[in-house]
């Protein structure tokens, strides 16, 4: 009865053992199971990466966020812009004085400058004329040669010791006779007596006298007072 007994306990025992052991089994393809599915199947929410269009690469991004064909054709590219609004560089004219109210073009009286004054001639060559800094002061010229004397001027000839000139200081203006080339420049380099060509249409200023050459003749004012002249015409005013 004992033995029955005791084979019997064996038997329990063992379908025990094995019962234990079938849900442990169980549970551990299960578990596998889970894991597999954890690492094998695809991750959506961890594959944006693959499915966006190369971030950081060219052309990544929507329209007009920095994106080389964002925004309008050629947007923050070198020549960028509409070249309709842009004028064309242009050299700029060269600056001319602008004629005064009498028709006459000042010019640069430093290169008129010379031996303490300021001498020029007319085109002709046959009118010398100076502004002088110093004795007899001034603005003077003398013709080289004329077809007319004033009746002011009775001593005057032609001749080279009795030239006719006008001169101008202080308000007082007056036609004389000279022998010597009071109003003519002399210049250091060779150059032609009387200094740089005053051309007609221009006018040379210095000291507050002004002299305008013309075609006929020259006319040296300050002040009010003044004179005119030429081969032709000698007055004061």
């Amino acid at each position: 009865m004992r033995t029955v007994l005791m084979l019997a306990a064996v038997v329990a025992l063992t379908g025990g053992l094995t019962a234990c052991g079938t849900e442990s089994g169980s549970s551990l393809p299960s578990t596998t199971t889970q894991h597999s599915a954890t690492y094998a199947s695809p991750a959506p929410s961890t594959g944006q990466p693959s499915s966006a269009p190369g971030a950081g690469s060219p052309g990544a991004g929507s329209p007009g966020t920095g994106s080389p064909d964002a925004g309008s054709p050629g947007a923050g590219s070198p020549g960028a812009g509409s070249p309709d609004t842009q004028a064309p560089d242009t050299p700029k004219p060269t600056a001319v004085p602008a004629p005064s109210k009498d028709g006459f073009t000042p010019v640069d009286a430093n290169k008129y400058q010379l031996d303490g004054g300021h001498y020029f001639r007319s085109p002709s060559g046959n009118i010398y004329c100076g502004i002088l800094t110093q004795a007899p002061y001034g603005v003077g010229c003398q013709l080289a040669s004329t077809n007319y004397i004033s009746p002011k001027l009775p001593n005057c000839t032609d001749a080279p010791d009795r030239k006719v000139a006008a001169h101008l200081y202080q308000g007082k203006s007056e036609l004389l006779c000279t022998s010597q080339g009071i109003f003519v420049g002399i210049p250091q380099d060779g150059s032609p007596a009387g200094g740089v060509v005053l051309n007609y249409a221009e006018s040379l200023t210095v000291n507050g006298y002004t002299c305008s050459s013309s075609s006929q003749g020259v006319r040296c004012v300050s002040g009010g007072h003044g004179f005119a002249i030429s081969a032709d015409d000698q007055h004061t005013f």
